[in-house]
């Protein structure tokens, strides 16, 4: 004969003490968790965080290079043309055909820096801009970015004007083949000539020079500098002036979270 043995029930309560550490003690172990969890996800978003300023870091280096010689570039387009306003205006203009050609060659290709802008979204897309602990530096992150929009505005503004004015001039009073190699020559300016280091070809002349309006030509190549000068002045420089002000700040920034590389 089986012998049932009935569970033994407690028919008293706990003390009100009893329960109030054990929900004590379960608030504390939810809470405690909550904040280690927290505290391990802000650590990995800052990580993530200061691994895409590194990456900024490395594209502003690049940048301030590209706006450095750029603006070196453009300068000697400029020169180039002091070089043909001075010779139209001397009436040497039609003796020193090879120097129109370099200066044109030169004056006619398409200079301006392109910001990098990989590591920007990279911050912006990511959110990593809200885990960087410096209001300043967030600031000029995003000052710095909105400058893309106003150099891509200028490199429309300048490529369509060379499209519509200097491109035809280019391609039907200059001849291709030797206006195609110098394009890529070394040029320097010696006693009001532009030198390159290509051999000239004897009788080298403007097509059908006899219409050729060199005072129109003059007009075209200056509303062209105009428009190169106000996107110096006007962008290029003071975006150059905002890189690196904000390589400075990026700098420290790694610098003092421990995560320069340089």
């Amino acid at each position: 004969m089986e012998v049932h043995h009935h569970p033994h029930v407690p028919t008293h309560s706990k003390p009100w003490k009893e329960y109030l550490i054990e929900g004590l003690m379960i608030f504390v172990a939810v809470t405690l968790g909550y904040g280690a969890e927290n505290i391990r996800e802000h650590y990995i978003n800052k990580h993530k965080g200061i691994i895409s300023v590194q990456n900024l870091y490395k594209d502003l280096k690049d940048d301030s290079l590209n706006y450095q010689l750029s603006i070196k570039n453009r300068n000697f387009q400029d020169s180039c043309f002091e070089v043909i306003s001075n010779l139209v205006d001397e009436d040497k203009i039609k003796n020193e055909i090879p120097t129109v050609y370099a200066a044109h060659a030169n004056i006619s290709l398409r200079m301006l820096p392109i910001m990098n802008t990989m590591a920007l979204d990279q911050i912006k897309n990511s959110s990593a801009l809200n885990y960087i602990e410096d209001d300043e530096l967030k600031e000029m992150i995003q000052s710095y970015s909105s400058d893309a929009n106003g150099l891509k505005l200028r490199e429309q503004r300048e490529f369509s004007f060379i499209d519509r004015m200097i491109d035809p001039i280019s391609t039907t009073r200059f001849e291709y083949k030797y206006f195609k190699k110098i394009g890529n020559a070394n040029l320097y300016i010696l006693n009001n000539k532009i030198i390159s280091d290509i051999k000239i070809p004897d009788r080298l002349n403007i097509v059908n020079e006899n219409t050729f309006d060199w005072n129109n030509y003059l007009s075209v190549l200056g509303m062209l500098k105009t428009i190169r000068e106000s996107t110096d002045e006007n962008y290029i420089i003071p975006t150059q002036t905002k890189c690196n002000k904000l390589i400075d700040l990026v700098r420290k920034y790694l610098e003092e979270n421990n995560a320069l590389i340089d």
